[in-house]
């Protein structure tokens, strides 16, 4: 078992799927300071066939993208491979409401946070994430 310290340093296989491009920036430029691996994307249908054929430690998710949003995704996960919900960070840039947020923790969605994203505190989520 690693340690928390331990842990930030394995580099981590990180996919982000929102429609903007500032934010995606902002977010890779920080987990690549961090020595993780981003991949970015800004399309909710592109987003979900990278994580159908690629094997992400973590996925960075935004709700709200136009045609193909972060809901569509999640519920086709939860019909196609439940296990990579687990691995969700949901951003969402408006509030949530608070049965959302329960449905997401029973869908089995790690974390919700809204932005502007703290940045350590979306670290500290990814990592525990993956622990």
């Amino acid at each position: 078992m690693f340690s928390k310290s331990e842990k930030q340093q394995v580099p981590l296989n990180i996919l982000i799927i929102d429609d903007n491009d500032q934010i995606t920036k902002m977010i890779s430029s920080f987990l690549d300071m961090n020595n993780h691996e981003c991949t970015v994307v800004n399309d909710g249908k592109e987003g979900l066939e990278l994580i159908k054929t690629n094997q992400y430690d973590s996925i960075i998710l935004d709700l709200a993208m136009p045609e193909f949003d972060g809901y569509d995704i999640m519920e086709t996960l939860k019909n196609e491979d439940p296990s990579q919900l687990s691995k969700i960070i949901v951003l969402t840039a408006s509030s949530v409401p608070i049965e959302n947020v329960k449905k997401f923790k029973e869908l089995g969605i790690a974390s919700c946070l809204q932005k502007p994203v703290d940045i350590d505190q979306l670290l500290s989520k990814i990592t525990n994430t993956v622990s």
